[in-house]
């Protein structure tokens, strides 16, 4: 498992980037592959020092990649980030939330993705990688549909960034389910 940028770029370019699966976190992933055998070489990023922690820079905040939803829930963000916690508080179990990262609800671009409306509100953008070009997507155009996302493999999310300009904002989330929304 790497831990630094360049060794996932590397393995990427000298093992073969046809048919490899980025994973950060792999809460989704791994259930979805059902119980047959791997069909694939797995690239866990999760580990990767440059896709951790949240921080705060001169054009705004960055989330890494390798963020889990605990970590979004007990960081020390503004009150325009209210939201994103609360979806992290949403996300599945405490197992769930321990493992799962913001990243990869994004990459995996389900209905259900509990971290997108968030990102929406906060004007965020996602930082694409491969190892030919970083690019930086609006989240809006990120994901093209269900299961579909601009980020075809091999590339990842590397960090989602949101402008600085929210410190005047509030955020919040609730989540309509099937049974109470009318």
């Amino acid at each position: 498992m790497p831990t630094r940028l360049e060794d996932a770029v590397n393995i990427l370019q000298n093992g073969g980037q046809d048919g490899v699966a980025i994973v950060a976190g792999a809460t989704d992933w791994f259930p979805a592959q059902g119980e047959k055998p791997l069909q694939q070489p797995v690239l866990d990023i999760t580990k990767i020092i440059e896709l951790q922690g949240i921080t705060r820079a001169p054009q705004g905040w960055r989330i890494g990649a390798a963020v889990t939803w605990s970590d979004v829930m007990t960081a020390d963000l503004p009150k325009c980030f209210n939201g994103l916690k609360a979806a992290a508080r949403e996300v599945g179990s405490v197992q769930i939330q321990n493992a799962g990262t913001l990243a990869g609800n994004l990459c995996n671009a389900s209905p259900a993705a509990d971290g997108m409306p968030p990102l929406l509100t906060l004007d965020a953008s996602v930082e694409l990688a491969s190892p030919a070009v970083f690019a930086l997507c609006p989240c809006p155009t990120s994901c093209l549909g269900c299961g579909k996302r601009r980020c075809g493999l091999p590339s990842w999310s590397r960090q989602s960034c949101c402008p600085r300009s929210l410190r005047q904002r509030r955020g919040v989330l609730e989540k309509l389910e099937r049974g109470n929304i009318w």
